[in-house]
């Protein structure tokens, strides 16, 4: 299961290499410092500051508003995506580093003077040197696999020193949970600034030619979908036997930009982790009773055949023993791999506690 969520990150992240030929390149290397944030009672111990470098490659798209004979330096906003690695130092021996790696989308608001604003949104796998056991690091109850999902938000603001140099500096909330695949999984929290270097390699800085990509807005008009996906998860840390979610899916899309995509829809999730308690004793319910219906409201960044996607959702059906909130959340990747077939994945959750990763396939008609 590891090996093949590695393969389709990979095989996201060197798809972009086609946007270099035609778009705004940058390299950027990132010091940043902080502190661990403590959400919960599990990871008070494990609070303390943090430090770590980040690398990231960047292409900026073209604005669909770009006029070519206007030469004035109008304010505008463009798209851009990328890769990212981050190495981060987590304060303490039970906590160890971290290495982590991501698909970058984001934009960035500017005039072609001086002074820039952007944001980005990082979707990827981390490895943590170390997890969570019973003798050796108790107090780490926060993980308790090697291999994580990682995301990254950031805000930043850029200052152009020469054209082909700029300084940065901006605002980092990262995250680290392995979405209940391997028990414990509280996950790790931590906000940091950041300040570092901005490289672009190539002459078109701040001239029209930056973004000469456009999207083909035709390739993304199907309005409806549905899908299928699975999720693998451990039932508790006392019963750790792991369980296979399924859950299938309906989405009517809207989509008036070609960056920009609205849906809404509903997932049915089929759970049997309901079967038991925390301890492994059976609940006494069927099939039928493990069942929960959620309507949904979605939002995609398209940047080609790559998607950012948010969701959240609200329980209209679940067991009736449910401790779950009523509202979920999820954020995750979609890759257009046909005109019609999109691979999916996406980490559901309910505010910061994670409920497993799913990962699966839609079918647009």
């Amino acid at each position: 299961m590891l090996s093949w969520r590695l393969k389709l990150l990979f095989f996201c992240l060197f798809s972009l290499k086609s946007y270099s030929v035609s778009c705004q390149y940058s390299f950027s290397l990132n010091y940043f410092g902080g502190r661990m944030l403590s959400h919960s009672k599990y990871t008070k111990e494990i609070e303390s500051n943090i430090y770590g470098i980040q690398l990231e490659s960047l292409w900026k798209l073209r604005n669909e508003t770009d006029d070519f004979n206007n030469k004035k330096n109008q304010l505008k906003l463009y798209p851009q995506i990328g890769i990212s690695s981050t190495w981060m130092n987590m304060g303490l021996t039970t906590t160890g580093y971290q290495l982590g790696a991501g698909l970058v989308m984001g934009g960035v608001l500017t005039d072609k003077n001086t002074i820039s604003f952007s944001w980005h949104l990082s979707h990827g796998l981390s490895y943590l040197s170390e997890k969570y056991d019973t003798f050796q690091r108790p107090i780490n109850f926060a993980i308790g696999s090697t291999i994580n999902y990682f995301a990254q938000l950031k805000g930043a603001i850029e200052y152009n020193v020469t054209p082909n140099l700029s300084l940065n500096a901006g605002l980092y909330l990262t995250h680290a949970s392995n979405g209940n695949w391997k028990k414990p999984n509280v996950g790790l929290n931590a906000v940091h600034y950041g300040v570092g270097l901005i490289y672009y390699p190539n002459e078109i800085h701040n001239s029209d030619r930056a973004s000469m990509y456009l999207h083909k807005r035709k390739f993304f008009t199907s309005p409806f979908s549905v899908g299928l996906k699975m999720a693998y998860r451990e039932h508790t840390l006392e019963y750790p036997v792991s369980f296979s979610v399924f859950i299938a899916d309906f989405q009517y899309r809207i989509q008036k930009k070609a960056n920009h995509i609205w849906d809404i829809g509903f997932d049915l999730f089929s759970d049997p982790n309901y079967k038991f308690d925390k301890y492994g004793n059976s609940m006494g319910i069927d099939e039928s009773q493990q069942l929960e219906l959620g309507i949904k409201g979605g939002h995609q960044f398209v940047y080609g055949r790559v998607g950012l996607r948010t969701d959240f959702g609200i329980y209209v059906l679940r067991p009736v023993l449910s401790d779950k909130p009523f509202f979920y959340n999820a954020i995750g990747l979609d890759y257009r791999i046909s005109q019609d077939w999109v691979l999916r994945s996406r980490l559901k959750a309910h505010l910061n506690v994670a409920d497993y990763m799913e990962f699966g396939i839609s079918r647009l008609f």
